[in-house]
């Protein structure tokens, strides 16, 4: 699937599941994102891209539509997303997407004295 179809389908997902007091929209400013199996568009609120205020966020994870075509749905808000995309990817038989790296601390501490 290419990514103008799988925008409409994520366009009509919006659709779908936004309530009428709360219109969504796509985020082109963080999106989409493509992976090996599927397209990942973020989304917020018409109005919190008004406002770019905290309040107005609506908690969710991205769309995604398998290019495949078998399906679009809306992955959960809970970082990381990888999580959520490798979940759905084990249970229908899609590669493993890879995880973002995770920050490692050196266990000396860092000397007071030093400029």
């Amino acid at each position: 699937m290419d990514l103008p179809a799988a925008r409409a389908l994520a366009e009509a997902k919006l659709r779908e599941i936004e309530d009428p007091g709360t219109p969504l929209r796509l985020d082109d400013e963080w999106g989409p994102q493509e992976i090996e199996w599927a397209w990942c568009f973020p989304f917020d609120s018409v109005r919190y891209f008004e406002t770019r205020q905290f309040t107005h966020t609506v908690p969710s994870g991205p769309i995604v539509v398998n290019k495949d075509g078998s399906d679009v749905w809306v992955a959960n808000s809970a970082p990381p997303v990888e999580q959520w995309l490798n979940q759905y990817a084990e249970e229908h038989g899609y590669p493993p997407v890879p995880m973002p790296q995770s920050f490692s601390f050196d266990a000396t501490p860092a000397d007071p004295a030093a400029p």
